[in-house]
């Protein structure tokens, strides 16, 4: 019995050697493990000059593209204009009608659209910054001058300020920047440069040495992702143009690579685009006055037949008829009418006010414009003559006029037309 105890002891001795033996075995012939990467810090943040409400308020529209986009006052008076064209047809009269209502704001509203549109992207800016106070805004890309030991960055255009700097830095530091960047593009860099082998001929080079075409293609990969990639970030506050950290990052997966001393030196003026401020309130133009002028003559009375012609009658063996009573006998409404501007200035339907020229405004010329205006059957103006007044002004006063609109005179129950002066008044106080 004692005897085979022992040998059971044995014999489980002997099968765990040969297990462990034959697991020992087993683990020299398994190909070891890939060498761990050591991990990158990257960052939860994001580069908000990537994002494209950030690209929308660096580079907003110009013209009336950009007063369409910020202001209520553009966008209200489109819609009272498009209202308007609804029931015209014809694509050529709607877009002159269009021109024509357009071409009848005045410069105040411009300015007010102008203002407003200003306000408009100021406050969506400054809500976009509090949005983002955490996140990274790109400052540039860099290029390191050996003769300088420096890191030199320059500004891209989705940068929120125009400047270049420079980071004193030894090529050690920046063998360090290549080195995480190796790190995390690695991956990529490998699919493209084994992509790259295999698509190879089977006679080529590349073929014939595939390690060291897949090492050198590795290489070109490399340097050439990295002006594209590598960029400088800065952390601060757009909204008050402060910048608390420099950062240098990967741009694909916003893994840091270095940071840097934001203290640094600036080579030449910054210039911020993403600008935030106070916008001044719209300069208004004074509209000028349109004042009454002086009664101009009366309209003349139709000719009476006279005593010379009645006598003339007789002496052809016609009796002399008696002459007609003015105030009686029916008359042809005369070519022409001349009224006072007062009375004209009244039956006006639609009346352009003068723009006061700006060069006028700068050297502080002022005063009034004197002109003889014709105004057809129609009420349109036909004809427009300067009696007094400075030239560049007066240009600005019958440009105005020729758009004026008037009821029609009537001359017993004729439209006739009429003659009349008008008088604008340019004054700097207004």
């Amino acid at each position: 019995m004692r005897f085979q105890i022992l040998n059971r002891a044995a014999l489980s001795f002997f099968l765990c050697a040969v297990l462990s033996g034959a697991a020992a075995r087993a683990q020299e012939n398994q190909t070891p493990p890939a060498p761990a990467i050591p991990a990158v810090p990257t960052s939860a943040q994001k580069i908000v000059s990537k994002n494209s409400d950030y690209l929308k308020l660096l580079n907003p529209p110009e013209g009336d593209d950009f007063l369409r986009a910020y202001s209520e006052g553009y966008q209200k008076k489109a819609a009272e204009i498009e209202a308007r064209l609804a029931d015209i047809s014809d694509e050529k009269v709607r877009s002159q009608t269009r021109d024509d209502n357009w071409a009848k704001v005045t410069r105040n509203e411009h300015n007010q659209f102008q203002y407003e549109a200003d306000v408009a992207l100021n406050a969506a800016r400054t809500s976009f910054s509090q949005a983002h106070r955490d996140g990274w805004f790109e400052v540039g890309r860099g290029t390191y001058d050996e003769s300088a030991n420096a890191y030199v960055v320059r500004a891209t255009p989705s940068a929120p300020m125009d400047m270049h700097f420079q980071v004193a830095m030894k090529p050690a530091t920046l063998t360090q920047i290549y080195e995480k960047f190796h790190q995390i593009a690695s991956p990529e860099i490998d699919q493209k440069a084994r992509a790259y082998v295999s698509q190879s001929g089977a006679n080529s080079n590349c073929a014939r040495n595939a390690d060291l075409c897949y090492q050198l293609k590795s290489n070109e990969i490399e340097q050439g992702l990295r002006p594209s990639r590598i960029v400088v970030v800065a952390q601060g506050d757009l909204e008050h143009r402060k910048i608390d950290r420099l950062l240098v990052v990967d741009y694909d997966t916003e893994g840091i690579l270095l940071e840097l001393d934001p203290h640094v030196p600036i080579l030449t003026p910054v210039a911020w685009r993403f600008s935030i401020g106070e916008v001044p309130k719209p300069i208004l133009e004074p509209e000028p006055a349109v004042a009454a002028a002086q009664p101009a003559t009366a309209v003349p009375a139709q000719p009476a037949t006279t005593a010379q012609d009645s006598a003339q009658g007789a002496e052809k063996g016609r009796a002399a008829a008696p002459a007609p009573n003015p105030s009686s006998a029916p008359q042809a409404p005369p070519a022409r009418v001349t009224v006072p501007a007062n009375v004209e200035a009244a039956s006006i339907i639609s009346q352009t006010k003068p723009v006061y020229p700006p060069e006028a405004r700068a050297s502080l010329i002022h005063g009034d414009v004197v002109l003889r205006a014709i105004i057809d059957k129609e009420g349109k103006i036909s004809e427009v003559h300067v009696l007094e007044g400075d030239d560049v002004l007066a240009k600005s006063a019958v440009e105005a006029v020729r758009q004026w609109r008037y009821k029609p005179m009537l001359s017993d129950g004729v439209p006739t037309e009429v003659e009349t002066t008008i008088t604008i008044t340019f004054s700097l106080a207004e």
